[in-house]
């Protein structure tokens, strides 16, 4: 466990809107040129369930030899949250929206979907004439064919609809879950390394005329722990099974990420690609072989073990790698700033909840942030200023509000609302007043049983799954 000071230190460290030639403007002093860059290929990788502590740089004991590397290179988040799991957190990824105004508070279950109404970030892209494919992980619904990922702006998606999947088999329960553009697949492998395999062949036949948007969604390090020589063997001095498989399962990833990397430098566009590296929620302390130290809490927590993740950026040339990024950021905030980078267009009539950090990663700007939610479930974090609320739920009672100073007090230690209760009341009411969506579902569509998924759902002996189950 780290000492008070070591937390102190943790938190202190830690384009085109309208024509090529806005792009310039916002490139940093450091590295201008006379012309401007073209639109950058955007690789978004997420890693599913890897806790703060889960990373080199955060803790020598784990091997991420790869993901130091890029991130030595990269900027560092070190004030970076997510929402509490995953859905949720890819749900504001893709919209830009909490995931309590879309209606996806907990992970997607079956009979449930994002809404259909609402417009991701791929449809945008692909609109600004972007190749966009989605390789692992959806989760985002397949209760009809509508709420796939190549109706919902991926051109291609390779990988599992669910939330977790077995690494060697592709089955969630007694069902395989592995696809490609929504036809059910069967092949042998470990899944980290097809998703990577996958990437790395489309990096290589993609069309050179057009930049792409590769949302990179690996399973790993999420359960079922199934870790695999020889990554087992360099964790062997560690008792705890589930942490041996779990920091195997990390290294075992850590190496397909650096494959992947390595593919953009073969081909020669690595300088032109901006790389978006993220946890998609706190590690799974409870059973899944993950470390939050020194954060308080764990997956699902409204605490900051629960939604501080570990996080960077990297654009060689662009961006000026090599240093830490202290200030407030949210996956909420990567739809407006890639519309910034990219030149994808911004429905007017959606309102996002996220602000455009560009100028402040580039320029040093300030961002004009009023407040932030994130969470999951029923806990809720609410960020304005320095101060964080909690609304957090406890067994066998009713949820409990606790007030903090986030940045001097990261492992939330002091519930200082006695001493501010007006900050307390304000962020109570945001709270309170904040917009509810609700997911869609089976009931909504009468063509939920158009897609072999809607079998596990309905039972329709009709669609039978082609695959041997």
């Amino acid at each position: 466990m780290k000492n008070n000071s070591q937390i102190q230190s943790i938190t202190r460290r830690g384009f085109l809107a309208s024509a090529l030639a806005a792009f310039a403007g916002t490139r940093t002093a450091s590295h201008a040129q006379d012309n401007p860059a073209p639109r950058p290929n955007i690789l978004m990788i997420l890693s599913d369930d890897l806790g703060w502590n889960d990373v080199g740089w955060h803790n020598a004991s784990v091997r991420t030899p790869n993901l130091d590397r890029l991130a030595a290179r990269a900027v560092k988040f070190e004030q970076y949250r997510v929402n509490a799991v995953c859905s949720p957190t890819r749900s504001s990824l893709l919209t830009g929206r909490t995931c309590f105004r879309v209606g996806v508070p907990n992970p997607i279950s079956q009979g449930m979907a994002l809404p259909a109404t609402e417009k991701l970030m791929p449809q945008m892209l692909a609109g600004a004439g972007y190749q966009t494919w989605l390789v692992g992980k959806w989760h985002l619904g397949d209760i009809a064919t509508q709420y796939l990922p190549m109706q919902r702006g991926f051109q291609y998606h390779y990988g599992f609809l669910g939330g977790e999947v077995d690494y060697w088999k592709h089955t969630t329960g007694n069902s395989t879950d592995w696809y490609r553009n929504g036809v059910p697949l069967a092949e042998d492998g470990y899944t980290t390394d097809l998703i990577a395999a996958d990437a790395i062949r489309l990096i290589q036949a993609r069309d050179t005329s057009k930049p792409f948007y590769l949302d990179l969604s690996f399973n790993a390090p999420h359960t079922p722990l199934e870790g695999r020589e020889p990554f087992l063997s360099d964790f062997a001095a560690i008792t705890d099974d589930k942490r041996k498989n779990y920091l195997s399962m990390v290294e075992d990833m850590d190496g397909a990420i650096g494959r992947v990397y390595d593919a953009l430098e073969q081909e020669g566009i690595a300088d032109n690609t901006l790389l978006i590296w993220m946890s998609d929620n706190g590690g799974q302390t409870t059973g899944g072989g993950a470390s939050n130290t020194p954060l308080k809490g764990l997956k699902g927590d409204a605490w900051e073990g629960g939604i501080r993740v570990p996080a960077f950026a990297l654009w060689p040339k662009v961006l000026d790698g090599g240093r830490v990024f202290d200030k407030f950021f949210t996956v909420l905030d990567w739809l407006p700033t890639l519309a910034e980078v990219t030149g994808m267009q911004l429905d007017p009539g959606i309102e996002l909840d996220g602000v455009n950090m560009w100028g402040s990663l580039t320029r040093g700007e300030s961002a004009v942030r009023s407040y932030s939610i994130l969470g999951g479930g029923t806990n809720y974090a609410v960020f304005k200023g320095d101060f964080k609320l909690v609304e957090q739920s406890v067994p066998k009672g009713p949820s409990q509000r606790t007030l903090y100073q986030i940045f001097d007090d990261p492992a939330e230690t002091r519930d200082v609302s006695v001493d501010n209760p007006d900050v307390m009341s304000e962020l109570v009411k945001i709270l309170q007043n904040q917009p509810v969506g609700v997911a869609d579902t089976s009931a909504t569509t009468a063509a939920s049983a158009t897609h072999p998924m809607a079998c596990k759902i309905f039972s329709v002996s009709s669609c039978r799954p082609s695959f041997v189950e």
